[in-house]
């Protein structure tokens, strides 16, 4: 009995000591800054920051840190934030309102990565923000064909052969994009739905017999109306804080977008195309079978 013991106390110490070596391995290692502002905490979720960075924390096997500067920052105390998390960091995410002080952190740290996720933007218009040289940075955009054809595909999946009409409501700077990736997935059914594009909520008539919404940066206003149409929301926003009629949450957050932007990082691509992320809510406001239809489109 105490050969036995003897030997899983032997098995136990080793497992911590491993458990230990990667503990120190782990925060030895450099971290990854996401750059953010303090309106946007409670919009986006202070627990659901900590989980997501987390999370990519151990996918990356490095600490993923989250900058908090105040909203009125300037560029120059952005940068002093940044070098008080981490004088050495793998590299500093900024989301596109940030490019002027990516911009200043770049001149003033040119050994460290600067990425800048431009969300639905051309890669462009980023440098066009940032006024920089495309080499000095990484510039990752979201997939937007990606993005549609699969909202596309659950709308579908949420008509279920009603026949109804599908509103979508889009950005005009990717309204030509997005409107062709989501038809290439509403036309692949073998009887494609009644499509409406619009870039204004202004101009929305009254249909009554709606299956499903898109909202894509406008046309928010239309939740006013708690019609309980099923609504694709394309957002950053907290699902906890939406309405009920929200079936699909689409985000391409900068947390939820660290970890390949980290690796591309990593493997020196310098701009691509990055997936959001597509997250099921109010699932009891729907039958099970287009859930499960939907879960296995998206």
């Amino acid at each position: 009995m105490k050969i036995k013991n003897k030997k899983l106390a032997i098995i136990a110490a080793a497992i911590l000591a491993v458990f230990l070596i990667l503990f120190i391995i782990f925060h030895a290692r450099s971290p990854v800054l996401i750059v953010t502002d303090l309106a946007f905490i409670p919009l986006y979720g202070a627990q659901r920051i900590r989980s997501e960075t987390l999370r990519s924390s151990l996918i990356l096997f490095r600490p993923v840190k989250t900058v908090i500067v105040a909203d009125d920052a300037g560029n120059d105390i952005i940068r002093i934030a940044i070098s008080d998390t981490s004088s050495r960091p793998y590299c500093v995410i900024f989301p596109l309102r940030f490019a002027p002080s990516a911009r200043l952190y770049r001149e003033q740290n040119p050994g460290i990565p600067v990425v800048l996720l431009g969300s639905r933007y051309s890669e462009d218009t980023v440098l066009s923000a940032v006024g920089g040289d495309a080499s000095d940075y990484f510039i990752f955009t979201t997939d937007i064909d990606a993005e549609f054809y699969r909202a596309g595909m659950i709308a579908a999946a949420l008509d279920r052969d009603k026949d109804g009409k599908i509103f979508v409501f889009v950005e005009s700077h990717i309204q030509t994009q997005a409107r062709e990736a989501f038809l290439r997935a509403i036309n692949s059914h073998e009887k494609p739905l009644e499509t409406f594009f619009f870039t204004s909520y202004s101009r929305v008539p009254d249909y009554p017999d709606l299956s499903c919404v898109i909202l894509a940066g406008t046309g928010a206003e239309y939740m006013e109306r708690d019609s309980g149409v099923p609504v694709i929301f394309f957002t950053w926003i907290d699902p906890a804080l939406l309405p009920r009629d929200i079936v699909v949450v689409i985000n391409d957050s900068p947390w939820v977008q660290a970890v390949q932007a980290v690796r591309m990082v990593s493997g020196r691509v310098s701009n691509g195309l990055i997936k959001s992320e597509f997250k099921f809510i109010n699932g009891k406001n729907i039958d099970r079978r287009t859930l499960r239809k939907m879960q296995k489109q998206g």
